[in-house]
């Protein structure tokens, strides 16, 4: 399997900023997990490039199922139909074996001028040469699925764009419930702006009070976020798996191995002997998560995880011996934990 390499393709706003109709590429490959931006793609440019009146002659859907690669090219080659070009999508073009896709690779070498093709896989490989040299001919569009550092930025930017506020711990909400699937979020959003109406910010409780899709956290999310100092995110992430009846002294003993973790990954970086095998060894770790984690040890100070232990293990006398809600000291100890506090 050949992977898909990202200096192969440009982003998403990058392929908009391009789309002009008197330049149009004619060969276009979309590839990558986020469904939702190729589609996305797809419509604007089949909306810059066809007009109504002559729309059903001069525009094709295929999905790779369903038709031969050389039905594809045959149509690709025939003359647009009372206007300048013609759209031709190919759809899940991963299911064509070598032989179909070894037809596309030589069209897309010498494509017609009169046409656009767009072919599409929503995912990161693809098999073999002729696949690669689909992708070396055409303007390949990597349309990956959005880092969680993205995702914020991203829901608010969508919802300012409907001339509506949201608050940061709507969007942490959000996020949390919904994932990173932007089509799941617009989802979620598009049914939250309907609810709220004529209302002009989004809140907490109104994203709480809407979204149906419920992801299913972990406890090692939020590790992840308490070790990356996202208090909103980790609280979001606690509420979600308090709700689902996990335990709260559950919790404190995988913060506290954790946080042990993070300890010896800094102490062992201090000393310089930090490579990721070393790390790995050290921490009896799956080596694919040291990097992560040690961009996480050094968020840390030695005197704050010093202190870590020390709040998790008054966190876990209180839960044990006190009369206070376990949701309350689970909080406090995720704003000790994230935000420094002695």
């Amino acid at each position: 399997m050949a992977q898909i390499k990202k200096k192969k393709g440009i982003t998403y706003l990058q392929a908009v900023k391009q789309i002009k109709k008197d330049s149009l590429a004619p060969v276009y490959f979309i590839f990558g997990e986020e469904k939702y931006l190729h589609d996305l793609l797809i419509d604007k440019i089949v909306d810059l490039v066809t007009e109504p009146a002559t729309k059903a002659f001069n525009f094709d859907l295929f999905y790779a199922s369903d038709v031969e690669a050389e039905k594809v090219v045959d149509i690709a080659r025939s003359y647009p139909m009372m206007a300048a070009k013609r759209i031709i999508v190919v759809k899940d073009i991963n299911l064509y074996k070598q032989p179909a896709l070894k037809i596309l690779a030589a069209y897309a070498a010498k494509p017609s001028s009169s046409t656009c093709l767009i072919m599409s896989a929503v995912q990161k490989v693809v098999s073999g040469k002729s696949a690669n040299a689909i992708i070396s001919k055409a303007i390949a569009v990597d349309c990956r699925q959005l880092y969680d550092n993205e995702v914020g930025t991203w829901i608010r930017n969508y919802v300012q764009s409907k001339n509506i506020e949201i608050d940061v711990q709507a969007i942490q909400l959000l996020h949390v419930q919904v994932g990173n699937s932007l089509l799941n979020i617009v989802n979620e959003l598009e049914k939250t702006l309907t609810s709220v109406y004529p209302k002009t910010k989004i809140t907490y409780e109104d994203i709480k009070k809407v979204t149906s899709i419920s992801k299913q956290n972990s406890v090692f999310e939020l590790n992840d976020a308490v070790g990356n100092k996202n208090f909103p995110l980790a609280i979001a992430i606690l509420n979600n798996l308090l709700g689902r009846g996990e335990k709260a002294t559950t919790i404190i003993i995988q913060l506290a191995r954790h946080y042990s973790n993070l300890m010896k990954i800094s102490e062992s970086i201090r000393i310089k002997k930090s490579s990721a095998q070393d790390l790995a060894t050290l921490t009896k770790l799956n080596i694919y998560f040291i990097n992560k984690i040690r961009n996480q040890a050094n968020n840390y100070k030695a005197e704050e995880l010093k202190s870590a232990f020390n709040h998790l293990t008054t966190a876990d006398l209180h839960l044990k011996t006190s009369y206070q809600k376990p949701k309350l000291v689970m909080e406090l100890l995720l704003h000790k934990l994230t935000r420094g506090n002695k």
